[in-house]
């Protein structure tokens, strides 16, 4: 394909001109929002969120001593890492809860001076080769489906420090990042006949997997 006719939003200066080749080649496609997609081993990225998939494959130097956050999006990552903060802070002295680094920073912006924590959305095998020789710690969290459904569809505010209600990170509002999280809280907006179809996908598709929702 010639650089000329390349989609608009792969014309970026985040995107090296190896990665603008390599999405020519790829499969593509839409969302529903309109915004394009490439399929690169076996997943579908946008295309910033590829060259920051190739950034990590080509170039991330893991530590034994680094804590790694994995989940699906909108399934709890920024609750996990807050938590995961939390216990790192535990051990240090704070004169008083008001100096807490939760209280001044989104959690995704907060770093350890001891450990690095890393939270990814990245798929195992995408990992696989970078991480397999290092004892770094991978911690994975799931949840439930038809949950993770509603919060990509409905976004709402759970957390009320003024840190995470203003600001922005990456482009994105920190209160973005917080919704009710409620186990169970899709059957407040899915029928019956939508969560029992959604079962039946999800028992096909984890068939053998040993994770059960």
């Amino acid at each position: 394909m010639d650089p000329k006719e390349l989609p608009a939003n792969i014309k970026d200066d985040k995107i090296s001109e190896e990665t603008k080749k390599l999405i020519s080649s790829l499969p593509s496609h839409t969302d529903s929002q309109g915004k394009n997609i490439c399929q690169y081993q076996g997943c579908w990225y946008y295309y910033n969120t590829l060259q920051g998939v190739l950034n990590f494959q080509r170039g991330f130097q893991p530590q034994d001593t680094d804590i790694i956050l994995a989940s699906y999006p909108k399934s709890g990552t920024t609750w996990l890492k807050a938590l995961t903060v939390a216990l790192l802070e535990r051990s240090k002295s704070h004169s008083s809860y008001d100096d807490h680094p939760l209280l001044y920073d989104n959690p995704h912006g907060i770093f350890s001076a001891s450990r690095r924590l890393l939270s990814t959305h990245m798929p195992l095998h995408a990992m696989h080769e970078t991480l397999k020789h290092s004892s770094c710690k991978i911690v994975y969290v799931c949840r439930d489906v038809k949950d993770t459904l509603i919060s990509w569809c409905k976004k709402k505010i759970l957390e009320f420090l003024e840190v995470n209600k203003t600001g922005k990170r990456n482009n994105l509002n920190n209160k973005d990042y917080f919704r009710k999280g409620e186990v169970g809280d899709s059957k407040n907006y899915l029928t019956p006949e939508m969560e029992k179809k959604i079962d039946m996908i999800i028992q096909e598709k984890l068939q053998g997997s040993g994770l059960k929702f």
